[in-house]
């Protein structure tokens, strides 16, 4: 089965299992993470599971004294005073351990959410691209994300709730076997249909949820179309807003419809099931009247009992849809441990430092990629050697293949078949942080982060982040350094307009602070992959060989479709359709009259 698939129990022992076994878990989990808290918690949930069975008998007392009272006068006042006042005291002794369990769980949760959201954001940054790119890895994150860390203490409530109940429950039994054994037995018929019913419920919803999941995510985004200022100006600009908005409706619709019908399907099961129980009560008091007219029973055991059916119905109830609950919080919480289980980008593997920059030439042999559940490669049989230092342009028509290539080189995907190799030891065997402190990318959808100007340059190499001398030294080589002096607190100005008093920057200048986060890091080598691709091409290739001055002796891959700095470096890769068809440096290209000189003869008047 597929790792993402949802793991929904068909039959009673299934679901049994998947219950236990993800409880078991949870709990475990509970008691590591929080081990003091979660044993006081247990404590107090038994003693208040106890104390509605002391209620009926302390209840039972009281009316007795008050009976007493009534023949006996003053002599039986003292008695009753007692024991109204130890009800009392139970009572505010309740409300005590309440308050107190109340507390005590808002202290839990924040723990297990900070717990289970440092792992689900460890685990997220551990996964490969090739899983990030999956729909069904949305479809499961969505439903870790929508509240499953703080839904361990529920769940742990619904199990202590389940435990409290069964102790309520077999004090009620004795006090109704005391009685009759009928009347205990009686009450036992009340379990069956609630459970039943409760569990049915929670099975269908879970059901339901991971049905919509898709649809859900689909209307959220269509939702964000109209509420993001990213997508603002064009979907005014083409009238958009209208279109999104019934593509919004629809979904919602599609989604409540469903709901609808479940619930509709579910109110008619809970009647009868309801109706069933109403009967079987309505059959126990029968049988207590009887038992009264007959003298078998006095005032005050009578409603001692009326009270016991009372709190037994509730507590049946409370104790089926805990069951159930139990139940559906298993669902949710298997998918996340289904998430922390997920298989992780193959980094383990590699322990070998990357050998010193003089002697990294980067060869590729044979190296062919394919993304998963795709008919064909996206490269196929590539090969090429490159010299420590050199520049490289990769070039070719949109969907070439070029970012592809970026990405194996970088190591961010797995190759299909053959082997990149730095300074003769492949990448895979390399010790991945040690590599990847080794390079530096700059990407055409690069980051901008809603921060501080100092972190957006410094982000790249932490350490050095208040590194003053550092810090402006890769501004001024970005061209940063021209409007860091305006802004308003300098490197520490906050930047972007998510967050209050952020400085909104252009395009263009965003552009420079994501090639100096690329400077910062000092690496050996740089990819460059379309970052410029909003500019003109004449911008474009200045700035790109203003970048190959000022990488020298650094191994750096300027990727692009336009070929303004192919006259500058020294090798250029021409991709098409996801193979190698040319080699070479621009004379030598241009000499061969192939498809690199076809495309350049097309740009030429660009760079005049």
């Amino acid at each position: 089965m597929n790792q993402m698939t949802p793991l929904i129990g068909t039959t009673a022992i299934s679901k049994l299992m998947l219950t236990i076994r993800t409880s078991l878990r949870m709990c475990g989990t509970l008691f590591r993470v929080v081990p003091v808290s979660m044993l006081i918690f247990t404590i107090c949930e038994i003693i208040i599971a106890l104390l509605p069975v002391v209620q009926i008998v302390m209840t039972a007392a009281l009316i007795e004294a008050v009976a007493s009272l009534i023949h006996e006068g003053h002599s039986a006042l003292a008695s009753a005073q007692r024991i109204l006042l130890l009800q009392v005291s139970l009572w505010i002794g309740q409300l005590a351990l309440d308050t107190y369990v109340r507390y005590l769980a808002s202290k839990i949760k924040i723990n297990m959410m900070v717990y289970f959201g440092n792992r689900t954001a460890a685990k997220s940054a551990k996964l490969s691209l090739l899983q990030l790119e999956n729909h069904a890895y949305y479809d499961l994150q969505q439903r870790v994300a929508s509240g499953l860390e703080h839904r361990s203490l529920l769940f742990f409530q619904s199990i202590v709730q389940i435990g409290q109940a069964i102790i309520t429950l077999i004090g009620f039994i004795i006090i109704l076997a005391k009685f009759h054994i009928l009347l205990a037995l009686g009450m036992l018929l009340f379990i069956i249909p609630s459970l039943y019913m409760d569990i049915k419920d929670s099975g269908f919803r879970f059901r339901l949820d991971v049905e919509q999941t898709p649809a859900k995510r689909k209307a959220d985004y269509y939702f964000n179309l109209l509420a993001s200022r990213e997508w603002a100006k064009e979907v005014r600009i083409f009238g958009l807003s209208d279109y999104f908005a019934k593509q919004w409706v629809a979904n919602y619709r599609s989604n409540a419809g469903a709901q609808l019908k479940l619930e509709r399907k579910m109110s008619s099961f809970k009647f009868g099931m309801g109706s069933l129980v109403l009967v079987i009560l309505g059959g126990i008091s029968a049988f207590l009247l009887q038992l009264t007219m007959a003298g078998a029973i006095t005032l005050a055991q009578f409603v001692a009992i009326v009270q016991t059916l009372i709190s037994v119905q509730g507590n049946l109830r409370s104790m089926s849809a805990s069951v159930a609950g139990v139940y559906e919080l298993a669902l949710y919480a298997n998918d996340l441990f289904r998430y922390l289980e997920l298989e992780e980008e193959a980094e383990t593997r590699g322990e070998l430092s990357p050998p010193a920059p003089e002697k990294s030439d980067i060869v590729a042999e044979r190296i062919t990629f394919q993304y998963p559940h795709m008919e064909k490669p996206v490269l196929s049989d590539i090969s090429f050697r490159l010299a420590p230092g050199q520049k490289i342009a990769i070039v070719g028509e949109n969907g070439a293949g070029k970012s592809t290539l970026a990405k194996c080189l970088l190591g961010l995907y797995p190759l299909t078949s053959g082997t990149i190799t730095y300074g003769g030891i492949p990448i895979q065997e390399l010790q991945p942080e040690a590599f990847r402190g080794r390079i530096a990318a700059i990407f055409q959808d690069f980051v901008q982060y809603q921060l501080t100007l100092r972190e957006n340059i410094g982000l790249s190499n932490l350490a050095y982040m208040h590194d003053e001398s550092r810090l402006q030294a890769a501004a001024a080589k970005a061209g940063v350094d021209e409007f860091a002096g305006a802004l308003p607190q300098g490197f520490d100005t906050e930047l972007g307009y998510k967050f209050f008093g952020g400085h909104e920057l252009s395009f263009g200048q965003w552009q420079k602070i994501a090639i100096s986060r690329a400077f910062f890091k000092n690496s050996e080598v740089m990819v460059l992959d379309e970052p410029t691709a909003a500019l003109d091409p004449l911008a474009e290739a200045a700035l790109f060989e203003g970048i190959a001055k000022l990488t020298q002796g650094k191994t750096t891959f300027f990727i692009s479709h336009r070929l303004g700095i192919c006259r500058t470096v020294d090798l250029i890769l021409v991709l098409h359709h996801g193979h190698l068809i040319e080699q070479g440096t621009h004379d030598e290209l241009i000499a061969l009259n192939g498809e690199y000189a076809k495309m350049f003869s097309k740009q030429a008047e660009w760079y005049q």
